[in-house]
């Protein structure tokens, strides 16, 4: 959301305290998605069936191994394994730390997923690697779609290394909606463009990163006019004594003046002088 700016000027003019206050930032979400060959998984925050809101985020904030659906495949986790999975699958539900981030500003971003055993099924390669957010798009607002932000200058970090600068991504638009969330895709071996200029790096041992820059969301700051005091009151400055002048042998004579008040606060600005202060959200 691009923020407003509300800019005042101070003006010698009587107006009434008041405030004004900027819309704030909305504030949004990404996560690291993926899929390898032998489809061990992260679906998108928003799939139904293994999402964040199925079953308190259980599958979502796992990694699914369907391995050979049996307990005994990996009889390491054998205590992992559901045979209860949503749409009567079975598999192992094994633990992972994934790095998730909230957006409400242009600026860099990472994503990620490390504590996880990334040989356990075999796996060399993805067949889905993506960033899934709660970000927006319009599917009237172009050909196929746009999301309200701008993704570029991405990376994949394959154990702390950049394997894969990606600076202009695709944005999967959810064919046949108007509208939905915006999806950076990486690698998808069933997306044409990306079967074959996808992702197809290095695969990770410890962990595995997205970095990414948006645009296009504005500062994340809101601008408040705060009301000033509704008069500046004035000042009365002490009375001084000019200083005489004359024949050091006579008299003085006073030539100053003397007991003038002089009053301060001149260019007093208005009744209610206009202050604008930036506030982060």
């Amino acid at each position: 959301m691009k923020m407003k700016r509300f800019i005042g000027a101070a003006a010698a003019m009587a107006v009434a305290g008041t405030l004004t206050v900027g819309a704030a930032a909305e504030t949004y979400n990404a996560y690291i998605g993926f899929q390898t060959a032998p489809y061990s998984f992260r679906n998108s925050f928003d799939d139904a069936t293994y999402g964040k809101d199925v079953a308190d985020g259980k599958y979502f904030n796992s990694v699914i191994v369907w391995g050979g659906n049996d307990p005994e495949t990996f009889p390491q986790y054998e205590d992992k394994f559901d045979d209860d999975m949503p749409g009567g699958n079975a598999g192992y539900v094994l633990p992972a730390t994934y790095t998730d981030v909230q957006i409400d500003k242009d600026g860099t971003y990472k994503v990620g997923v490390t504590d996880f055993d990334w040989a356990l099924d075999g796996s060399s390669a993805f067949n889905l690697l993506f960033v899934s957010t709660d970000i927006p798009f319009d599917k009237d607002a172009g050909e196929d779609g746009e999301s309200i932000a701008k993704f570029s200058d991405c990376k994949i970090i394959v154990d702390g290394t950049v394997t894969s600068e990606v600076a202009d991504p695709i944005i999967d638009t959810e064919d046949g909606k108007k509208s939905g969330n915006t999806k950076v895709l990486f690698a998808n071996i069933w997306n044409d463009v990306l079967k074959t200029d996808g992702y197809n790096g290095a695969y990770p041992t410890k962990s595995l990163e997205i970095e990414f820059t948006v645009s296009g969301l504005g500062s994340g700051e809101e601008e408040t006019t705060a009301p000033a005091d509704t008069e500046a009151p004035a000042t009365e400055a002490p009375a001084t004594e000019a200083p005489t002048t004359g024949d050091s042998s006579k008299p003085s004579t006073d030539t100053g003046v003397e007991g003038i008040a002089v009053v301060a606060g001149v260019a007093v600005l208005a009744a209610g002088a206009v202050v604008v202060a930036k506030k982060r959200k």
